[in-house]
């Protein structure tokens, strides 16, 4: 083959693949371009708990000042069709190949998150369908949330989280993911206040209880990480010393003596039904009230539960390592009625839902939604009616109270419409038990307890 033929050939072939290789990125933008116009955008991230972002609304005013174009550009970035499928891709093969770990999975290998949140308390809740087939929302749920994930070592943590539940601050080790608290500083004086102060509104045909719940934090962290964390039995110890005509349940060493014991989720910044079923029983105790032996209880499991730590964290770790969900059901029949949060529009309902309906990173919610309030009326019949005032962990107490409680209203502090003190006497009270988790004691959560017994409020419900 002459010399000007070759070359001719050479040319020829590399002009081919230059054609194919132009063929092929065509193809992939385009199929790229078909697939994110066409195909069905998700609305809801149950990983992350949270709606996803959704197409702003165009006015003349948010167009001019940029809104608008920025709300569309993060509705395309947040709604990419198959969004979990993608990002577990990433957590699972991409993202093990970033940042520093410590040490390996046989020695407990260490990973530390700085997770920045925005819009950490959401306003309106993921969106789920329920065995009755109506909408409902979902436990710690918002709006739009940012969240930007490093791997990096973390500074001595120093203030109270924003969120009330969830830390800016976790740490992942031995397979389990760890809020790091920051402690109370002041605020959990300022919660004793705000409880003594229902106490002293309600008088004295009232009891009030304090039941501040510890997290996974005070029990499962490896002691050389202890200067990344401030104290929460120092600040449950400061509460019980200042609440005044309140009875305080020392939720802290009830959990303590079934550390060992699955009371709390690895994957998720709940606790375990189980952990809930002990301090529950302490509750009643203090309350001198009839209490369920858990074996009279129908057990449920669920499998391949990998919960909202994941979402925080994107941790390939958590993500391999599921946990079993196990809950349990009260066998006696109890009457259920759900209300809004204001206590109107009532709903017959049952204690718990079909975790069918959810995802697998959902099954909290089996115990119900946050944004109303329930009403359980049981078979015990002691004339004890309980106002249960909580945050998503006072969710898993209410089985285990039905057989100690006539009556139970379930009310979370931080959707609560009415003013507090009226509904209490409205539904005649005899008991009223403030139960959330550390976080919500002693963040922002709290002001919604003064909020709520303070708010004007001059409709009273019909009580079903």
């Amino acid at each position: 083959m002459s010399e000007k033929k070759e070359k001719k050939r050479n040319t020829f072939i590399t002009n081919l693949f230059a054609l194919l290789n132009i063929v092929v990125i065509v193809l992939v933008l385009l199929t790229g371009f078909v697939y994110l116009l066409f195909f069905k955008r998700d609305t809801v991230s149950h990983e992350e708990n949270r709606n996803l972002a959704t197409f702003p609304e165009f006015t003349v005013e948010s167009y001019l000042s940029g809104e608008y174009t920025e709300g569309i550009a993060n509705y395309y970035d947040d709604t990419v069709p198959n969004r979990s499928f993608f990002k577990t891709l990433i957590a699972d093969k991409i993202m093990p190949l970033k940042g520093i770990k410590y040490g390996d999975d046989e020695d407990g290998g260490v990973e530390l998150y700085n997770t920045e949140k925005k819009n950490q308390e959401p306003e309106k809740p993921v969106e789920t369908v329920t065995e009755n087939t109506q909408t409902t929302t979902g436990t710690t749920g918002t709006g739009t949330e940012t969240t930007t994930t490093t791997t990096e070592t973390l500074p001595k943590a120093n203030v109270a989280a924003a969120n009330g539940e969830v830390s800016n601050n976790i740490l992942v080790v031995n397979k389990r993911a760890i809020m790091l608290y920051g402690g109370a500083w002041g605020n959990e004086e300022l919660y004793a206040e705000d409880v003594n102060a229902y106490k002293k509104a309600l008088g004295k045909d009232v009891n009030v209880y304090s039941m501040v719940l510890p997290t996974s934090v005070s029990y499962y962290l490896p002691e050389n990480y202890t200067d990344l964390v401030e104290s929460e039995k120092k600040d449950l110890d400061s509460i019980e010393k200042s609440l005044k005509n309140v009875t305080n349940v020392d939720a802290y060493t009830a959990l303590l003596r079934h550390k060992k014991e699955a009371i709390y989720s690895r994957t998720d910044h709940h606790w375990q039904p189980l952990g809930a079923y002990y301090a529950a029983e302490e509750f009643a105790k203090e309350a001198g009230v009839d209490f369920a032996d858990i074996s009279e209880y129908e057990k449920h499991v669920l499998s391949g539960y990998v919960g909202t730590m994941y979402g925080y964290t994107q941790s390939a770790t958590l993500l391999n390592n599921p946990e079993p969900f196990i809950y349990y059901e009260p066998k006696t029949e109890v009457e259920v009625t759900q209300y809004s949060s204001s206590f109107t529009d009532p709903v017959e309902t049952t204690l718990l839902l079909n975790p069918d309906n959810f995802d697998n990173s959902s099954y909290y919610l089996v115990f119900g939604m946050d944004d109303n309030i329930r009403h359980v009326k049981t078979n015990c019949k002691n004339g004890r009616t309980l106002v249960i005032f909580k945050d998503s962990y006072g969710n898993a107490l209410l089985p285990f109270l039905t057989s100690s409680f006539e009556n139970i209203y379930l009310c979370d502090i931080r959707y609560f419409d009415r003013n507090a003190q009226k509904f209490i006497e409205q539904v005649k009270a005899t008991d009223v038990l403030f139960a959330m988790c550390t976080y919500s004691a002693v963040g922002v959560n709290r002001e919604h307890l003064s909020e709520n017994l303070n708010r004007y409020d001059g409709y009273v419900a019909e009580i079903q």
